[in-house]
């Protein structure tokens, strides 16, 4: 604009030297006063022949092509000292309307207008697009009269936040659990999770066995706090450590011998070899033999 404003001001003093200096060697016409130009005879002046009284590289500009008279030339250079009087961007002193008419020059004329990216580094393809499909988010970003560029950069670091914030509660969750299965379970995981399994067989109906199968670590985690409390309330023993409680595989006071003979009785269960014969059964007698094993181990073998 400054720019604007230098060319527009050289303009006028070229040409106030043209008209108040006399041409060299007298007077026009003969010794004559020299004509004096007025805004008249320069109004007169239309299109090629005004621009042309112009100096060059003033004629070359962009905003000239529409200045086609003197009282045209007057108007542009009116509206560029206005312009240069104007602020461009509120301040301080500015009220809500003027801030929101600003920032609504940017903004999509409506909230559905606004289109989000449907790939972001490092989040999974599926969810950025069913959020970018999502409601919410638009009509917020058209309140604030946020621009296109800039509601994708919202949105973009919008998802990360989330995905981040999703992925550190199910690492807390994840830890919370091994914290939870460790207090529980100890050194004998397996060997618990097994009774615990063969226990709640034996006092549940056959169809609904195979659904113990499909259990998660978390959910026979849950379950097994609900049932070691009631076979601990109704039995007074611990049937999922091999205590020779309800479902624990027989009593103690087992010799070597009898304990070895027990173990190969079991081996030779075409279940035991062969876990998809009777995934059931199986489990039941690899937690038997656990149970033995821990027998034996007590007696010292």
């Amino acid at each position: 604009m400054r720019h604007f404003h230098f060319h527009y001001r050289n303009l006028f003093l070229t040409h106030r030297r043209i008209w108040d200096t006399p041409p060299a060697g007298g007077a026009a016409g003969g010794g004559g006063t020299p004509a004096v130009i007025t805004s008249e005879s320069l109004g007169a002046l239309q299109g090629d022949a005004f621009r042309g009284v112009l100096p060059e590289d003033i004629r070359a500009k962009p905003y000239m092509k529409d200045v086609n008279t003197f009282g045209d030339f007057i108007k542009k250079f009116d509206g560029a000292q206005t312009l240069l009087g104007q602020r461009t961007t509120p301040d301080d002193k500015s009220t809500p309307d003027q801030w929101k008419e600003f920032h609504g020059k940017g903004a999509q004329k409506t909230a559905e207008d606004y289109k989000f990216t449907t790939t972001i580094e490092g989040l999974n393809q599926e969810f950025v697009k069913k959020a970018g499909e999502g409601k919410l988010l638009r009509p917020l970003l058209h309140a604030a009269g946020v621009s296109p560029y800039q509601a994708n950069i919202l949105f973009s670091g919008f998802l990360k936040m989330v995905a981040k914030a999703e992925q550190s509660e199910k690492a807390a969750k994840d830890a919370a659990f091994v914290k939870l299965s460790t207090d529980t379970f100890g050194d004998q995981k397996e060997l618990i999770l097994n009774n615990a399994k063969k226990f709640m067989t034996t006092h549940i109906p056959e169809n609904v066995r195979p659904l113990l199968e499909s259990l998660d670590e978390k959910q026979m985690t849950i379950l097994l706090a609900l049932t070691d409390g009631m076979a601990k309330k109704f039995t007074g023993e611990d049937p999922f450590r091999g205590g020779g409680g309800a479902g624990s595989g027989g009593g103690g006071g087992e010799t070597k011998e009898q304990l070895v003979a027990q173990m190969q009785q079991i081996m030779k269960d075409p279940a035991y070899k062969d876990a998809f014969r009777d995934k059931i059964k199986h489990a039941d007698l690899n937690a038997k033999m656990e149970i033995i094993r821990g027998k034996l181990k007590k007696l010292g073998v």
